[in-house]
């Protein structure tokens, strides 16, 4: 979906759909009654003191996922990516040198870029973003804090705000302590002497004028004003408004219809609405907020403590329809982020391309979404990528010629799936993830004289040509008659092929890899086994 749609060719069958991004585009086409004429306008924001991460990927694609919803509607559509590269750099980032420590305070567009590539800081960090929307195919507007506030894009809403600043302080004051709100004013000149923004305060004010006159004396964290007192116009970038006023100046003055944001925000929003609704006199933007990611632990991730993962990360070991499943699923509900999710992500994209082709009617389907409305023209071959990192660790190799030889026992797939670019992209990517997470970890296995016994049995009925569903059946009998649980049973096998509790369906695996490879990966195991406690047992 590359350019705005500029047919006014409505498609009203947009109203019945239930999929989460259609019902976020109702609630705005129902603003403005399914006008064909409005350009439904969304802003995603990001703040340049640090990369662009996951967390930035996923706001840009859920925000994408409701404009393609109007767009496959027929109606026109714009996105503002806005970055707020006015914003003080508060603390020098991880892994950054530390001259950058002698700029603190001062907005991010003011200070030289620790790269040498750029103008400054915070153009680095935009680069980056607009490389990251390049490659996704985003429709966009770039837009600055630093060049919007310059141009006077935000003068008439600056006004505004500081004739209605009695309206504006009850508004923020329940949020602030009483000795923050003593010296509290919405605006933050930038110091004419130090260039900090951080460390000014507001001492008087000509609203009539729109001048301020302000001293550079506040503390923030280990910072501190330069001293220095002067007087400055509060319009044409000579400071900008706190991050609370200047988010909802920022919807008025640039007609934003719709904007996501981090659960964090709920707040911030709540005070832009009224911001927007007494001051400015009109509705805020319609709006969905999104859940945080969690570690492996159930903690939130941490950006600043180098905690998660990063997109290039992720698209190492996964598929770019993965990712965007990923930001796709249930974005109200909090999700683990972390490596060991991707392979049954890749998986499921697999399943969403197998259930959306298997249909002669589709009118709603996720996997429209996370193939960016190209569902009809993808279809990817019923591959699963755990099955290839099971194989890996069962026959101890990576070879793709190998592992493809292996694959082609499976009935469903063709000459052309087993020789096509997707199925060599998923050998290579799960070969990376196998001996990055799965080889390197070490599977000692401690067998019991019954589990060898059970193993025994089990390897004994392997010599005979069995089915796959024979197969399956055995792993019952055996310990069923033998009185021990089968669970445990499956358990012990799924440990000597994948170094797993669990894995896929016994019999299919044993039969793709062939009864008599199965039988030296038993056997092997075995010895291996009483071959370690020898040698412990010399050693004792």
């Amino acid at each position: 979906m590359g350019k705005n749609t500029t047919s006014v060719e409505i498609n009203t069958d947009i109203k019945e759909k239930k999929l989460w991004p259609y019902g976020e585009a109702n609630k705005l086409l129902k603003r403005y009654d399914y006008s064909p004429d409005h350009i439904y306008t969304f802003e995603t924001g990001f703040g340049p003191s640090g990369f662009p991460h996951i967390g930035t990927f996923g706001e840009v694609v859920r925000t994408e996922f409701i404009i393609n919803a109007l767009k496959e509607a027929g109606f026109k559509t714009k996105l503002i990516v806005f970055s707020d590269d006015l914003d003080g750099l508060r603390k020098v980032p991880e892994d950054m040198p530390d001259w950058l420590g002698e700029h603190l305070g001062k907005p991010v567009s003011s200070i030289p870029d620790p790269f040498g590539e750029c103008e400054s800081f915070s153009e680095h960090m935009n680069e980056k973003l607009r490389q990251m929307l390049d490659w996704m195919e985003m429709d966009y507007e770039f837009r600055t804090s630093r060049e919007s506030y310059e141009n006077g894009d935000f003068d008439e809403a600056i006004k505004i705000l500081l004739r209605n600043y009695n309206t504006l302080e009850k508004i923020i004051a329940p949020t602030l302590s009483k000795e923050t709100l003593q010296d509290w004013y919405p605006f933050f000149p930038i110091c004419e002497k130090c260039g900090s923004v951080l460390t000014t305060m507001v001492k008087d004010v000509n609203a009539e004028g729109d001048t301020v006159q302000y001293s550079c004396t506040k503390t923030h964290g280990v910072l501190h004003g330069c001293g220095f007192e002067g007087s400055q116009t509060a319009l044409k970038g000579h400071g900008k408004m706190t991050w609370r006023v200047d988010w909802p100046m920022r919807w008025y003055a640039l007609g934003i219809d719709y904007e996501l944001y981090g659960k964090d925000l709920i707040e911030s929003f709540k005070i832009g609405r009224r911001i927007m609704n007494q001051i400015f006199r009109t509705k805020d933007p319609e709006n969905m907020f999104y859940e945080m990611f969690l570690d492996e632990g159930g903690a939130k991730i941490s950006k600043s403590k180098g905690k998660g993962l990063t997109v290039e990360e992720w698209l190492k070991y996964g598929t770019t329809e993965s990712l965007y499943l990923l930001m796709y699923r249930r974005p109200r509900k909090a999700k683990e982020l972390s490596f060991n999710i991707i392979p049954s992500y890749v998986d499921d994209v697999i399943s969403l391309s197998s259930g959306y082709h298997s249909k002669t009617d589709v009118k709603e389907h996720e996997f429209e979404f996370i193939t960016r409305f190209h569902a009809k023209e993808t279809a990817f071959p019923n591959i699963s990528y755990m099955l290839i990192c099971n194989l890996m660790t069962a026959l101890k190799s990576g070879d793709s010629k190998l592992i493809k030889n292996y694959l082609s026992q499976q009935k469903d797939l063709t000459n052309e799936d087993l020789e096509s670019d997707f199925l060599s992209g998923m050998i290579e990517k799960a070969g990376k993830f196998h001996n990055d997470f799965i080889s390197a970890k070490k599977h000692d296995i401690a067998f019991s004289d019954e589990d060898i016994f059970l193993l025994g049995q089990f390897v004994g009925l392997l010599y005979t040509e069995l089915s796959a569903e024979e197969i399956h059946n055995a792993v019952y009998t055996i310990a069923r008659q033998n009185d021990r649980n089968p669970k445990d049973f499956f358990r012990i096998i799924y440990l000597v092929f994948i170094g797993q509790d669990r894995g896929p369906r016994i019999g299919s695996f044993v039969k793709m890899i062939g009864q008599e490879k199965s039988v030296e990966i038993i056997t092997g195991a075995i010895r291996a086994f009483f071959d370690e406690k020898n040698r412990t047992e010399m050693e004792a």
